[in-house]
């Protein structure tokens, strides 16, 4: 994806929902995981007239103090792409025009929305789900340094521990006579991508096959 994929598919889209009437914004390919799309543009003041809610009367208003940003962090597919863009370009449209609505995705934006949903058969929505959806390029794998403690009744213990205080909670560990085992262990295994990564004893109490699975440490307590 790059900005002259993102204009070619702004004129499509103003020509076939928005009878060409918008004018060109820029355009910027971002990398966010959690927003597809942002619509944005500046403030002028000073002589320019000032509609509601103290915002210009934007038909005055420079092309370039539109920006629409398409998020590049996904695989979409062409059609996922033109809902996206669409959902900004009804942004553009309510500001460019100065029409009031009840809230970011209000009742102007929603109308839009569902017009153009009915009448060409889009998927255009508010909030869009990625779920099951592909990055465009795979995430790094990560390596996660683990602690297990084994309490003297019996209870296991697993943290992700941040690496500068490893030093600090092993002299800790040697100081508490209930943890009878403990092991660290360099991993990359996503079971620990959910657990906070720690700088105090603190951890996640688990199942004793779970202990030894994740640390291998199967009949190896002392």
């Amino acid at each position: 994806m790059n900005v002259d994929e993102l204009r070619t598919l702004f004129h499509h889209c103003n020509d076939k929902y928005f009878d060409g009437k918008l004018p060109e914004p820029k355009f910027r390919v971002a990398h966010s995981r959690t927003r597809l799309g942002t619509f944005s543009f500046k403030m002028f003041r000073g002589r320019r007239r000032i509609g509601p809610f103290g915002l210009p009367l934007l038909k005055s208003a420079e092309k370039s103090s539109f920006l629409i940003s398409i998020s590049d962090y996904y695989l979409m597919t062409s059609d996922q792409l033109e809902d996206v863009m669409t959902h900004e370009m009804i942004h553009f449209s309510i500001a460019y025009t100065g029409l009031k609505d009840s809230a970011p995705h209000g009742v102007v934006f929603r109308g839009m929305m569902d017009a153009i949903n009915r009448k060409y058969g889009r998927h255009i929505s508010v909030m869009t789900s990625t779920k099951g959806w592909k990055p465009r390029v795979a995430p790094k794998p990560q390596t996660y340094l683990v602690l297990g403690l084994k309490m003297n009744d019996g209870t296991c213990y697993l943290s992700s521990v941040n690496p500068s205080s490893a030093g600090r909670l092993e002299l800790q560990i040697r100081r508490i006579p209930d943890i009878v085992f403990h092991k660290w262990v360099e991993t990359g295994d996503e079971y620990f991508r959910s657990f906070p990564r720690v700088r105090s004893l603190r951890g996640r109490r688990v199942a004793k096959e779970v202990f030894e699975s994740k640390l291998e440490t199967t009949g190896c307590y002392k």
